[in-house]
């Protein structure tokens, strides 16, 4: 019977795994992140894959199989904040990480900041301050020290 010999060969598995100490035992006997386990996986996945594109609350609902109060509520449950202003930290975090790695001389805020969908630069600074503690220029010159 294929779908019973599916199911002992995947427990064997997974009994070998938990067995002994491997590469992998640490990720293995670490707690589950209930979010990205669960309802939001498939969301959180596309949200971090397209963050550089304009995403709206509709097509992040479609692409989680819900509707959009759904996601505003499985959202708020999971992770205490809205599906924007988690796009928004996944789009922050991409702007730190593209600052710190740029060639200071050659590279301008400004411009990252648009690549990544911030069209609002004093806002943008200040959401960046509230999450880094700096400003985005002075990451810049970070990485020019």
């Amino acid at each position: 019977m294929p779908i019973a010999r599916e199911q002992y060969e995947a427990f064997v598995m997974t009994q070998l795994l938990h067995a002994g100490r491997h590469q992998h035992t640490d990720a293995l006997l670490a707690p589950a992140d209930p979010a990205r386990s669960g309802r939001l996986r498939p969301v959180l996945d596309y949200m971090e894959q397209h963050a550089d594109e304009p995403l709206t609350p509709q097509e992040l609902a479609r692409v989680g199989c819900m509707s959009v109060r759904t996601l505003h509520a499985t959202f708020q449950q999971e992770l205490g904040e809205s599906p924007m202003n988690h796009l928004r930290r996944i789009r922050l975090d991409h702007v730190r990480a593209e600052l710190l790695r740029c060639d200071p001389a050659s590279t301008r805020v400004t411009d990252v900041a648009l690549r990544w969908g911030f069209f609002h630069q004093s806002r943008f600074a200040q959401q960046y301050r509230e999450r880094f503690g700096e400003l985005p220029r002075e990451t810049l010159r970070e990485r020019a020290g």
